[in-house]
């Protein structure tokens, strides 16, 4: 005979099955991530600092999640890529999950002794999932990422807007992943309109979805002070202000669906002569941003 079974034992059994299909169904949805606001000033690890440096070495890649072309997962083959340079803007960044409590960017910088953020640009099973990154040998003096935005409303994309303490002086690094298609061009303008109001030294990086030849890349590219590091039709690009490019050029690897686009640079004349950073905004910081720290 089988055991008999309370009314009221059921409708907890019931209850259970409908609260934990409650949890995955909320879990499981794909979710903008909200603005972060960081003035706590992150240094590399003792020794890493570049000291006094004149020539800097940048870099934007879209790691991929770390996924090579077949999907396999390998972040020492990807910081291996990375190796070499002073400050890497990235994309498609993982966040931390239930088996690993460090996001990627996070176990990138220990990886390769760098100090690390991670700016989300959506939420999933409760946690920030996926957006950008940066790795930098000089101290990330404050920053802050944001959902970029669509007709007033917030996407599945995020810019990151930082301050970096680059040698002699203090420059604005601003990482961004654009989406495609019509959602794409809407927030290439926010980008270029975002460039143009930033005061030199500044380096604007990322993944745009575009070709060189579009008209917002266009228009960042003839801002006044601006430099198209890179020259070249690759969605990834690396804009300078307030730096006189020296070299640039691509790495291919087998870490990444994406190239790692790099440039050399040093301070323009007018920038080499400032010798305390400015840590923090000034009252200049772009519309919408809000004010200084």
């Amino acid at each position: 005979m089988r055991p008999h079974q309370s009314p009221r034992s059921t409708a907890v059994v019931t209850g259970l099955l409908l609260l934990f299909t409650a949890v995955i169904g909320l879990g499981s949805v794909r979710r903008p991530y909200g603005e972060i606001v960081s003035e706590q000033e992150l240094s590399p690890p003792p020794g890493a600092m570049p000291i006094a440096a004149k020539r800097f070495r940048v870099a934007a890649f879209n790691i991929h999640s770390g996924r090579d072309e077949k999907g396999e997962e390998n972040l020492t083959r990807t910081a291996t890529v990375m190796e070499g340079f002073d400050l890497v803007g990235m994309n498609e960044v993982r966040g931390p999950s239930l088996l690993q409590s460090r996001n990627q960017a996070e176990q990138l910088g220990i990886k390769l002794g760098m100090a690390a953020i991670f700016g989300p640009s959506e939420r999933r099973w409760f946690l920030a999932s996926f957006g950008n990154g940066m790795l930098s040998r000089y101290p990330i003096l404050s920053w802050r990422s944001r959902p970029m935005r669509v007709a007033g409303e917030s996407s599945y994309r995020a810019v990151i807007l930082a301050r970096v303490a680059m040698s002699t002086a203090a420059a604005t690094v601003i990482v961004v992943h654009v989406e495609r298609g019509q959602m794409g061009d809407f927030q290439l303008r926010e980008i270029s309109d975002l460039f143009a109001q930033v005061r030199a030294p500044a380096l604007l990086m990322g993944d745009f979805n575009a070709d060189a030849a579009h008209p917002e890349l266009l228009r960042i590219s003839k801002l006044p002070e601006v430099t198209d590091a890179l020259r070249s039709r690759s969605g990834d690009q690396i804009y300078v202000k307030g730096f006189v490019v020296s070299d640039s050029g691509m790495i291919a690897n087998n870490a990444s669906d994406h190239p790692l686009v790099w440039a050399e640079l040093k301070y323009s004349g007018a920038q080499a002569k400032k010798v305390d950073p400015d840590r923090h905004w000034s009252g200049s910081a772009p519309a919408g941003w809000g004010g200084g720290g």
